[in-house]
Order: C-alpha cells, then sequence, then structure tokens
C-alpha cells in the first residue's frame, strides 16, 4: 500500500516516524509543511529524518498534487486545500474529541478553558472543514498546571498511535475502514486566532492571567501586552496572594522584587518572571518601577 502523509509540526512529524519505524510492506512519501507562526515547526527535523531513512518527500511549495496514485492520504496537523483526492482516501487527523472543537487551534483553546480531556480524531474528509465521518478517537485526560508544549508532546503520542492502528486496521481490510457520522446536536466551533487573541487582559483573575499564558507559549510566540506604550511578550508568570488596594488600577506594577515586576490583577497580583520584547530580546531585569501593561 502507498499511503502519501502530508505533514506540518511535531504532531506530524511523530506520526511519520512512528509509522515509518513500524517496517511494514506500506511506502509512505511525505509532504512537509513550514509553519512560521510557531519557534520551532519540526520541518527540518522530519527532512532529516526522511533523508536519514530513505523516505520519498516533498516539500509543499514545490508539491504538484498529483496524488492519483496513492492508496490512502493522511493529513497531519495541516491546514492547506488538499485537491485532487477522494474524500473516502482522504482522512484528517484533528485534535480533538469531535464534534467538539472543530476549527482552529482547538488544543489551545480547549486548554483555556479548562477541559478535563482532550484527544485525536481521525476523519475522512469532507466539503465542510472537521465534519466528516469519524474513523478513530482517542482520549486523552489534562491535568493542570500544565503548558501547551507540555500538552502537545502528550497528543503527539495519540496521534501517532492513532494513526499506527488506522493504517493496521485499513491494510487488514482490503482498504476499507468503518466510520460513522458526527452528532451535530454536540458540535462545536473553535475560532482562528491572530495576535490580538494572545493578548493578556489585565481585568482578568491572577491565576487564569498565569493560566492563559502557560497555554499561548512555547513553541507559539507568547501572551503578549504593552509595556509602557511598547508590545512586549510574557513568557513565564506565578499569581500571588493579593492586598488591598484602594485604588485598584490593572497591569500598574505594585512591586518590584529583585528586578520582577509584580502587577496587580483585576483580581489578586502575578510576578512577571520572563519578559521578551517582540524579537526575543530579554527584558529582564525591569529597572522602572513605575512601569504599566496594558
Amino acid at each position: 500500500m502507498k499511503i502519501l502523509i502530508f505533514s506540518l509540526g511535531e504532531k506530524g512529524y511523530r506520526v511519520v516516524k512512528a509509522l515509518s519505524e513500524k517496517k511494514d510492506k506500506h511506502a509512505y512519501v511525505c509532504v512537509i509543511g513550514h509553519d512560521g507562526a510557531v519557534e520551532k515547526d519540526f520541518s527540518s527535523d522530519l527532512t532529516d529524518f526522511c533523508i536519514r531513512n530513505k523516505i520519498e518527500y516533498y516539500i509543499r511549495k514545490r508539491f504538484t498534487y498529483d496524488i492519483s496514485g496513492y492508496d490512502l492520504v493522511l493529513a497531519v496537523g495541516w491546514r492547506w486545500l488538499i485537491r485532487g483526492v477522494s474524500e473516502e482516501k482522504l482522512i484528517v487527523f484533528h485534535d480533538s474529541l469531535l464534534p467538539r472543537y472543530r476549527g482552529f487551534a482547538p488544543l489551545v483553546t480547549a486548554l483555556i478553558n479548562k477541559e478535563k480531556e482532550t484527544g485525536v480524531t481521525a476523519l475522512f474528509g469532507g466539503k465542510n472543514y472537521d465534519t466528516g465521518n469519524i474513523v478513530l478517537q482517542k482520549k486523552m485526560s489534562i491535568t493542570y498546571p500544565t503548558t501547551i508544549a507540555a500538552e502537545i508532546n502528550r497528543i503527539s503520542t495519540v496521534y501517532s498511535d492513532l494513526a499506527v492502528e488506522l493504517v493496521e486496521k485499513y491494510s487488514e481490510n482490503n482498504n476499507i475502514i468503518a466510520s460513522y457520522e458526527q452528532d451535530e446536536s454536540k458540535s462545536s466551533y473553535s475560532l482562528w486566532r491572530d495576535e490580538e487573541d494572545y493578548r493578556i487582559n489585565w481585568d482578568s483573575d491572577a491565576k487564569d492571567i498565569e493560566h492563559f499564558i502557560s497555554c499561548v507559549g512555547y513553541p507559539y510566540r507568547g501572551a503578549t501586552s504593552l509595556l509602557d506604550g511598547k508590545k512586549i511578550r510574557i513568557i513565564k508568570a506565578k499569581a500571588r496572594a493579593d492586598v488591598t488596594i484602594e485604588n485598584r488600577n490593572p497591569g500598574k506594577v505594585i512591586f518590584l522584587e529583585s528586578g520582577l515586576p509584580v502587577v496587580v490583577c483585576g483580581s489578586g497580583l502575578i510576578t512577571l518572571i520572563d519578559i521578551c520584547g517582540e524579537y526575543g530580546e530579554s527584558l529582564m531585569p525591569i529597572k522602572s518601577f513605575r512601569s504599566r501593561f496594558g
């Protein structure tokens, strides 16, 4: 069986690695995407892996989309249109338990919402995104506190396990696999994110702000704010007990402890441990006590 894998990010890399290391009779071909929105997109890692293991591969922008000769097409972490393949041969991997969290960055949204579990769904491609029939699902519990980097690593293992199971079932059943329709009454969506969605709301509770920072950090560029009118990124922070403030003004620094600013939130205080500029340059320690984040 000849299988084409459209791969993006750590999840895609781990799927290609897991399938190729099974040493089965299938021939794998990989199309590698690049994600400029994250600090490490694993495109170089996957390219090197393909070269070392003699796996045929293409870079996305150089691929001609002649995919008529493949028995199965997998889209893992992929965010671009795949043309020229019938829906029954295209299986998409999505990091949520569909029909919940259809759409964009579902893992980030689930973490921000403090979901107790998430997972991965393998589904047939369709005309509308993430609405195809479900082929397989695997659940994953979430324990807090955590970070987006830790959960991407954990869910990548779920991705690879699901991919191995899927290919085995597809092959054993003569390139046919059962599926079932999604329950539309339980569907929900996760909207696309841009820079505005990484902005900290200082009117929130300090613990919620700490949680938000951990959900949008590495490999993403991190939570944003303004510091005295200039855009900065907050990489790490720790909520702490509140004090009585007679004229509460969220975003203002109330204490400066060894260069670490303690910022007033809507409720509670938060110590900012790691702050950098737009180009990754460290802004620590903060020298001015009269600093305002907004």
